[in-house]
């Protein structure tokens, strides 16, 4: 008798490739030298969080539940897939941060005052942005923020995967007797 998965272990499962990838895909673009308030790999980023929730909602809709998944089942999955991939992402983030370049707090933040005052912000202005800034950039609230923001990107993203991956059972097509 084959034993069926749980949501949380394929939410495990797919948490885990989201967050190796999103590894792999952000040192792939530190390595190459890609400027550090580049968007590409955050968009490549949603693009495997997208793929990867629709992925987990199928396989367990159809390997698991016999074809048939609720709308908040699928939602729940989904997040929690997110929600895993955070984590990982997180330590890898607290590690990177703490370890590995811990002076890229630094050229993130003179990136952003770059970037302020070419919006033509006044001195007053940049300084109390780069000081809220620099609260929020330590390694451990980059750590939290990591999971917080994937588990609610996974919560946005399912919203709407959820609507297609969705597929109920008729109530009155069942096997009794």
């Amino acid at each position: 008798m084959e034993t069926k998965r749980t949501q949380l272990k394929v939410a495990m499962n797919y948490g885990a490739i989201y967050g190796l990838s999103s590894i792999a895909v952000f040192l792939i673009f530190y390595f190459i030298g890609t400027d550090v308030q580049s968007k590409i790999p955050q968009w490549i980023s949603y693009i495997l969080l997208i793929a990867l929730i629709i992925m987990g909602i199928k396989s367990h809709r159809d390997d698991d539940l016999e074809g048939y998944i609720t709308y908040g089942k699928s939602l729940g999955t989904g997040t929690l897939i997110a929600l895993f991939g955070g984590v990982i992402t997180g330590f890898f983030t607290l590690l990177f941060f703490t370890y590995l370049a811990p002076e890229m707090v630094q050229r993130i933040l003179d990136e952003t005052q770059k970037n302020l005052t070419e919006q033509g912000m006044s001195e007053d202005q940049i300084e109390m942005a780069l000081s809220y800034s620099k609260k929020f950039m330590t390694p451990m609230w980059l750590f939290v923020f990591s999971i917080l923001g994937s588990a609610f990107l996974g919560f946005l993203f399912s919203l709407f995967i959820s609507i297609f991956m969705k597929k109920e059972q008729n109530p009155f097509n069942s096997n009794i007797g």
